[in-house]
């Protein structure tokens, strides 16, 4: 059936169709619209499915290899940074024999923070014996994800699968695709049942042992299955061509049989190139394409037999291979072609968009040399990255010239003005009163979220301070170690680490965490929305009961983790809880903790406008609520005691503060009075003094 999708909506149908029992991932751009496409089919109920929200990446993919152990099939999607964290459970699932199949959006891995795709993510993981299957357009996505559970599941190969689109590129672009129909899907596919991997107690076996001096014997498993999963490959190609008409293979020879010069390319950009092919052979130019279609395992064999005889082969690709000239992909082409007498060249394009002008510029330069050559494409250094980086400081303290850095004046403010915000944005105004009480001798740093994005995007900057960003699992972490150094170092000043929900309440929660329990001097100032809005409203551990996101359709389904009570577990903690609504309280609270010498915690709840569907002009009016009903309780928290700021005369029914936003619009009246109870045995209990 032909339907008009973008690539993430393509995962998702091939997910669908290949009838996944367990799907779990975490949000990232721009993987997240395939989860959520997944989410409202399990809504709809047009898939049978379990999907399980978790913490993190590593999370995600610890319990797809989990349910996979448990003989369930499993899917999970992601990329960049969130592939990085999934590292681990990565290895640990080949190394079990686990076929999990992931959608990998590809995007540049960073820091630096980008988000073009450059396959570096992909790449930087293809010793983790995974299938590396890449995808040149939303057709291919649907097609590969369908035939690498076929291919993983073979009892000769047992190996997780990656299916490699380009985020953006194409996760956000869209097609007319050929969605095969379910029941011939199901004669390609049948059900999972494995038989090495199984969690029953009626069939005890042991899995992911320590093995000691036997590891290299694993070890050759795992490269002799990836070898035998060529062949296997060939024929679940070949029954895929039978059914569905759609032919493929471990690269895609396109003209090459006679072609003198021949480039070789994967991803997007084969599309571009093979029509350039057709205008080069209209001109008389004996030009060939080599798509690599399967990167790993990598098809030696089928290289050399396209490449061996060409005069000159030029490798496009996008990921390099710091340390060597070469890009990833050139290596490998090299290596297969060690006793060809072919003049092989490099061209690295990153993650630039490349069109036709580009391929023909890229072409002429080729042809017209002799030589063997790897450069990047159009890429020139830019000095704005040493002004930013500080660099540039660097070079002149070396030439013994003086530095002059600019430099905040008591109370003009860490975070200026202008910064790219929603409209009605509370959570800017509540961290730019916070910091109006701290001045120069201060740090901040930041992890992924609505601050990372929308205050600081190169070359321009909001903050006026020293400013670092890191990525949401481990800001706690290396903040500690900026608090460690400052003071070896005799410098004295505030350290404060701004973070989403996200960053506190789950995947950072574990640096939070150890930062806390050893004690360091720093603040952490959680503007807390709610959810995981940077990404596109997707429930977090703030979530609240009943709250509709992306992820919950029908509104989350279990209570808020209560992080105060996490935090206060650790000891001498300074806690606090804070609202937009009331910057008095805010400010007095900022104050406490910049006098402290121990580590403080203040928590802002800060509505929001698309997250929470309400208004932007009523953001204050709902923040006021919140207080007014109790749903948000404002106090204190050291020593062991529990002080209430903000005590209502009388408090309003917690239904008015709901009904102001419609991520609260489908609530029964019996699930609004569990709420009630619930709102009024929390006020109750934090006015006993107890937390």
């Amino acid at each position: 059936m032909e339907m008009f999708l973008s690539g993430n909506q393509c995962i998702a149908h091939g997910a669908k169709l290949a009838r996944v029992e367990v799907i779990s991932a975490y949000p990232i751009t721009p993987a997240t619209p395939a989860s959520e496409e997944l989410y409202e089919m399990v809504t709809r109920g047009e898939l049978d499915a379990e999907i399980v929200n978790a913490e993190s990446e590593l999370g995600a993919m610890g319990i797809c290899a989990g349910a996979a152990a448990g003989g369930c099939r499993t899917f999970s999607c992601t990329c960049s940074q969130g592939f990085a964290l999934m590292r681990e459970m990565l290895w640990a699932a080949s190394g079990m024999a686990l076929p999990v199949v992931l959608a990998l959006t590809s995007r540049e891995i960073g820091i630096p923070q980008g988000l073009l795709s450059d396959h570096s993510d992909a790449l930087s993981e293809r010793d983790a014996s995974y299938l590396q299957f890449f995808a040149e357009d939303g057709q291919e996505i649907i097609d590969s994800l369908i035939m690498a559970y076929k291919i993983s599941e073979d009892g000769k190969v047992l190996l997780p699968s990656l299916v490699i689109s380009e985020g953006h590129r194409m996760s956000h672009s869209f097609e007319t695709v050929d969605v095969p129909e379910q029941e011939q899907v199901d004669k390609l596919l049948p059900k999972y049942n494995p038989k090495h991997v199984l969690v029953d107690p009626n069939y005890p076996i042991t899995g992911g042992t320590p093995v000691m001096s036997q590891y290299p014997w694993f070890k050759m498993q795992q490269c002799q299955a990836m070898q035998d999963a060529k062949q296997v490959i060939k024929d679940v190609c070949k029954e895929y061509a039978e059914i569905f008409g759609r032919h493929y293979d471990l690269v895609e020879a396109y003209k090459t049989e006679d072609a003198d010069v021949i480039m070789v390319s994967l991803g997007s950009t084969v599309g571009i190139i093979r029509e350039k092919v057709d205008e080069y052979r209209e001109k008389g130019i004996k030009v060939g394409l080599l798509k690599l279609r399967v990167f790993r395992p990598f098809p030696e064999d089928e290289v050399r037999e396209a490449l061996f005889n060409a005069k000159k082969v030029l490798v496009i690709e996008r990921a390099p291979s710091p340390g060597s000239l070469y890009g990833i992909a050139c290596i490998e082409v090299k290596a297969a072609l060690q006793k060809s007498q072919a003049a092989i060249s490099n061209i690295i394009v990153s993650g630039k968009d490349i069109d036709g002008e580009d391929i023909d510029e890229i072409f002429e330069s080729w042809m017209s040399r002799e030589d063997e050559f790897a450069e990047w494409y159009k890429m020139q250094y830019d000095e704005r990255a040493a002004t930013m980086s500080g660099y540039d400081t660097y070079q002149k303290l070396l030439n013994g010239e003086k530095v002059e850095r600019e430099l905040i004046e008591e109370g003009e403010g860490c975070l200026s003005k202008g910064c790219a915000s929603c409209a009605g944005c509370l959570s800017f105004g509540a961290i730019r009163k916070f910091l109006s009480v701290f001045g120069k001798d201060t740090v901040a740093v930041l992890n992924g979220g609505c601050l990372g994005t929308c205050a600081t995007l190169f070359p321009l900057t909001a903050w006026k301070i020293p400013s670092f960003f890191y990525t949401y699992s481990n800001a706690g972490a290396t903040i500690s170690g900026m608090e460690v150094a400052m003071k070896l170092k005799g410098i004295d000043a505030h350290l404060i680490e701004v973070a989403g929900d996200g960053a506190i309440f789950d995947i950072g929660l574990q640096t939070f965490s150890a930062a806390l329990e050893r004690g360091h001097r720093i603040i952490y100032l959680c503007y807390d929305n709610q959810a995981y809005m940077n990404t596109g409203i997707q429930s977090s551990g703030s979530t609240p009961y009943g709250a509709r996101t992306k992820t919950a359709p029908k509104g989350k389904p279990i209570r808020v983790k209560n992080i105060a009570q996490i935090a206060a577990a650790h000891g001498d903690v300074y806690i606090a809880t804070a609202s937009p609504a009331y910057p008095d309280d805010l400010l007095k609270k900022a104050k406490k903790a910049k006098s402290l010498n121990k580590p403080s915690f203040i928590h802002v709840i800060c509505p929001c406008p698309p997250g929470w569907e309400y208004d932007p002009a009523l953001g204050v009016e709902i923040a006021r609520l919140g207080v007014e009903t109790g749903a948000v309780v404002l106090y204190e928290y050291e020593n062991g005691e529990v002080t209430v700021n903000k005590v209502p005369k009388k408090r309003k029914p917690v239904e008015e503060y709901l009904m102001k936003q419609g991520r609260f619009s489908h609530l029964t009246k019996a699930q609004i009075s569990q709420i009630q109870e619930e709102v009024d045995r929390e006020f109750a209990r934090l006015i006993s003094g107890r937390l």
